[in-house]
C-alpha cells in the first residue's frame, strides 16, 4: 500500500510552504519503523500554482500509524492561504496482482 499526499499552492507562498516544511519535518520526523520514503517531494509549476506530490511506503501493519504522522504533518499547513492537499491510498504491484488471484 503506498500513501499518497498531493498538494497546491499558490507560487507567491513558496517560501511560506518551505519554511513550514522544514518545521513539519522537525516535529513529525520520518520514522523508518512506520514508512518508507518513496518519493519525499515530485514538485511541479501549473498555472494553478505549484502542486508537490510524496509517497510513502507504510511497513506491513502500520498504515494508520504512518497516515495518521501524514495528516498531522499536513495540518501544520492550514493557515497558509491558498494551500490545499489531498490524501490517496493505491495498491502496490503486488497488493493488486493478489487481488485479481495472481
Amino acid at each position: 500500500m503506498y500513501i499518497i499526499a498531493e498538494s497546491v499552492y499558490p507560487s507567491d507562498k513558496a517560501k511560506d510552504v518551505a519554511q513550514r516544511y522544514l518545521e513539519a519535518m522537525e516535529k513529525y520526523p520520518d520514522d523508518a519503523s512506520l514508512a518508507t520514503p518513496i518519493v519525499l517531494a515530485a514538485v511541479r509549476t501549473t498555472l494553478q500554482g505549484i502542486t508537490v506530490m510524496a509517497i510513502l511506503e507504510p511497513k506491513e501493519g502500520k498504515l494508520e500509524e504512518a497516515y495518521a504522522v501524514a495528516v498531522n504533518r499536513m495540518a501544520m499547513f492550514h493557515d497558509i492561504q491558498g494551500f490545499e492537499y489531498e490524501f490517496k491510498t493505491s495498491y502496490t504491484l503486488e497488493e493488486a496482482m493478489k487481488v485479481i488471484g495472481m
